[in-house]
């Protein structure tokens, strides 16, 4: 027992003698200390207005770090508090490091890692800059620093006064971490109203999401997320470029410029990453601070592009009219009124008081090896057409001869049989209507297809009634239909985003170029609206326009007969719905530009397939008369596959390039047959699924126009098919190959078919029948070209991109490049909508130059 006292007392003198000896060490002077320096923190005392600290200082849990120093914030720049640990062991005592101020308190606990990072990802190091208060002369700070761990920890500590604040004309770099984001101030001067506020990535940190962030200039600075959505200023997300225009409004005390770097890049790339790919990283971003022009200093630009472009808008249409005038009014001919007539959809009593003159005409041709018998017969309205026999059995007839039986009827009743005569005359060429049921009749289980008819009929009206404009104003009220039940929920869509952009202050939700933006109320980049103004008045007066030509074609239909029967076949319902098409994209755009993103895009985007359709069929109807039936279908296939778009983000891109590709291809082959070899433009299912069936016969059918020996119907264009096929099939190519956007992909095939029809008709008129075409379209055409030339130049400068993340987006974003408020999309805008209005003018008056010219007498292509 004595002896185990003997030990303990032993033990109890050695820790004495270790503790005097601990106590007797002499501390070193901290007025000569360096950096390498260890010191004591409780030995540290500041003098009044001087807080510098840069030591090495050892803790542990019996001994913390505690200091404090006292300085007046009027008088020197606001302190930067450096803490940097030796070693990286979070799940073991860690360190806690607090900087309390009169009426802040910042924390900060150390090593630090997030949650889906781990040890992949392990920060030692916190710096801060210790937010000022607002007119005080004096501020004590006291700097905390703890630990549980009975070990010594070795670690670096710096406080200093840091300089923040930023004014006109210079630039500041900072470098943050993400436990240690960094600020800038800036103070308004004079009477600014508004600045533009870019940060820019310096030194290979380009690849390193961040958040950019700007907040009125009081404390406390707010550095995390929940606490800027929650209200405390706004805010984007950005890897090599951000900026934001600050008003003077949203931030009277001046403006905290912040930036914090992001653990991983998820919020940027939109992808989750692997975390062990990341490791502890910093971001350096350079602050520089612009003048920016408010509208109040730009309405006088605004105002000058506006009204030059209504003026060369309304100019061209004032000399349209004119020329129109002029040229329709040469013709001595009443021309016929558009052949779309659907009276038969009206009560008899809609239209028993009204005059109506018909003339049917019908023609066939044989195919080699089809027996008389084979042939059906097909009729509509007052008029009907049989087959009465070939030249030979199973021959072909004889080369631009054919035989039809024809059937007049002049008289003032429209239903009442009509008598006919069998006549031998020349063969009729393709010049207007394939009967809905035509190609269908003929095309059986054993035969495909036997023949091709083709008719045309005339009616005319003496009153204006409903029952004259059904065909007419059909389509083109759907769009207008269309466009209601669009923009009501874009605009609610578009409200909703604008509510998260100025109540949460998250800029993400709209992809702006923010280097270039003047706001007005609710339009943060007002210049984008605004530029729309060229589709919406190209709208109205192309609207006009098709309504003067109507109203010139028209003006006598009580003269008109089939003997005086002149030009080509217009649908001015489809025209009209033209018209209305750019007067709605105006409006689309103008929504989508409110606030543009991945979502609104889509709504941009509608109507461009509704006109490119429109525009081809329009083409297609000059030669081919009443196609507006075949509108709804070909709406519904665009519908279809934009349907079938979605399916890109459920599915392999392996599987649904493989089906979209096998379904375009589908779709070309069985529309060249139709369009080419039967004069149809159709997407019915079941005229397709006949033209499958009998594939034997087409192909027996191509080879012999191929080798050119048809006789029996007008020549399949070679250089015509080949060069379709070589377009779309490099567009088949292109989507499975490069994964393009989706609906992007589909516009451009609807744009790319658009323009190689016109082209062909373009071609096929000038070059193969000498038409010579009205000097107005080639006018207002080789307007188009340059138009859509300097469009598309400006096009290709992107400065946004609404189908990437709004960090991608961007950094994209520059400067205005015109007049300081318009960037290149502005210019797009500007010209596109000329380009557009011009080259539909140029549509509707191509043929003015066969308005004399018999319409027996128009070639078919």
């Amino acid at each position: 027992m004595v002896l185990k006292m003997l030990v303990h007392l032993k033990i109890f003198s050695l820790v004495c003698i270790a503790a005097g000896m601990s106590t007797a060490t002499a501390l070193p002077d901290i007025t000569q200390s360096t950096n390498n320096s260890v010191i004591d923190c409780a030995a540290f005392n500041a003098t009044l207005n001087s807080c510098k600290f840069n030591y090495n200082v050892i803790i542990n849990s019996t001994r913390p770090c505690i200091f404090n120093c006292t300085y007046n914030p009027m008088l020197l720049s606001p302190l930067q508090l450096d803490v940097h640990l030796s070693y990286k062991h979070p799940d073991r005592y860690p360190t806690f490091v607090a900087a309390q101020q009169n009426f802040f308190l910042n924390s900060w606990t150390l090593p630090k890692s997030f949650p889906n990072h781990g040890e992949f990802q392990i920060y030692t190091s916190v710096a801060s800059l210790l937010c000022p208060p607002i007119q005080q002369q004096e501020e004590t700070v006291e700097v905390r620093i703890t630990t549980s761990s009975p070990d010594n920890i070795t670690m670096n500590v710096r406080l200093y006064n840091q300089s923040y604040a930023l004014k006109m004309g210079n630039f500041a770099v900072l470098k943050a971490t993400p436990i240690s984001p960094d600020y800038r101030l800036y103070q308004w001067t004079g009477d600014q109203t508004s600045v533009l506020i870019s940060a820019e990535s310096k030194n290979n940190s380009n690849t390193v999401c961040a958040i950019f962030a700007l907040q009125n200039a009081k404390c406390p600075v707010i550095t995390d997320e929940s606490g800027l959505r929650a209200g405390g200023g706004r805010f984007q997300t950005f890897t090599t470029r951000a900026a934001m225009v600050a008003s003077r409004i949203d931030f009277p005390d001046g403006i905290h410029m912040i930036m914090w770097p992001l653990p991983d890049d998820d919020r940027c790339t939109l992808t989750l990453e692997n975390v062990s790919n990341h490791s502890s990283r910093s971001k350096t971003v350079q602050f520089e601070v612009f003048n920016h022009s408010s509208i109040g200093a730009t309405w006088y630009i605004f105002f000058a592009t506006g009204s030059l472009t209504v003026g060369m808008i309304f100019g061209i249409a004032i000399v349209t009219l004119k020329c129109i005038d002029r040229t329709l009014n040469k013709t001595g001919h009443a021309v016929l009124a558009d052949e779309d007539d659907q009276r038969e959809l009206l009560p008899d009593d809609e239209f028993s008081e009204t005059t109506r003159r018909e003339y049917a005409v019908a023609g066939v041709a044989v195919l080699p090896g089809v027996d008389n018998g084979q042939i059906p017969r097909s009729g509509s309205g007052s008029g009907y057409s049989q087959v009465i026999g070939s030249p030979g059995s199973g021959g072909v007839p004889s080369a631009g001869r054919g035989f039809a039986l024809s059937f007049h009827s002049e008289s003032s009743t429209s239903n009442e049989p009509a008598s006919g005569e069998i006549i031998q005359q020349p063969y009729y060429p393709p010049t207007t209507v394939v009967p809905h049921d035509a190609v269908i009749e003929a095309m059986t289980d054993s035969v495909n297809p036997v023949y091709v008819v083709w008719w045309k009929r005339y009616a005319y009206f003496q009153s204006k009634t409903a029952g004259a404009q059904v065909s007419e104003m059909g389509f083109q009220n759907n769009i207008l239909i269309m466009a209601v039940y669009a923009v009501l929920p874009t605009a609610e869509l578009i409200r909703s985003y604008l509510k998260v952009l100025s109540y949460n202050g998250d800029e993400d939700q709209c992809f702006f170029n923010s280097r270039c933006l003047t706001g007005v109320w609710i339009f943060h980049d007002f210049a984008r609206v605004f530029t729309n103004i060229g589709y919406i008045c190209g709208g109205i007066a192309f609207s006009r326009i098709v309504l003067r030509h109507r109203q010139l074609t028209c003006r006598n239909p009580s003269r008109s007969t089939i003997k005086n029967g002149v030009g080509v076949s217009r649908h001015y319902g489809l025209f009209m719905s033209l018209g209305y098409g750019l007067v709605i994209q105006g409006l689309m755009s103008s929504l989508y530009h409110t606030c543009p993103n991945s979502v609104t895009i889509r709504f941009d985007m509608m109507f461009m397939y509704v006109m490119a359709v429109a525009a081809v069929i329009c083409v297609w109807g000059l030669r081919h008369g009443d196609v507006t039936h075949h509108v709804y279908p070909t709406m519904g296939l665009i519908g279809t596959m934009l349907l079938l778009a979605e399916g890109r983000e459920w599915v392999s891109r392996l599987a649904f390039w493989l089906c979209m590709s096998l379904l375009y291809l589908v779709l070309l082959l069985t529309t060249t047959v139709l369009m080419s070899r039967y004069g149809v433009w159709s997407f019915s299912p079941m005229k397709m699924l006949q033209v499958w069936k009998g594939w034997k016969p087409v192909r027996d059918k191509l080879a012999q126009v191929i080798r050119n020996e048809d006789l029996t119907s007008t020549p399949i264009h070679v250089l015509r098919i080949v060069s379709g096929f070589i377009a779309n099939g490099s567009l088949i190519l292109y989507g499975a190959i490069a994964d393009p956007n989706v609906y992007g992909y589909i516009l451009s095939v609807c744009l790319t078919n658009l323009g190689l029809y016109f082209g062909n008709y373009i071609i096929t008129k000038r070059l193969q029948y000498k038409e010579k075409g009205a000097p107005l379209a080639w006018i207002c055409l080789t307007l188009s070209f340059i138009l859509w030339t300097l469009a598309l130049s400006a096009f290709g400068f992107h400065n946004t991109d609404s189908e990437a993340s709004a960090s991608d987006s961007r950094g994209l974003n520059l400067s205005c490049a015109f007049l300081g408020v318009f960037d290149t999309h502005d210019v797009w805008h500007l010209f596109s909508s000329l380009a557009l209005y011009t080259f539909f003018i140029g549509l509707l008056t191509l043929d003015d130059d066969v308005a004399r010219t018999p319409s027996t007498e128009i070639h078919v292509f």
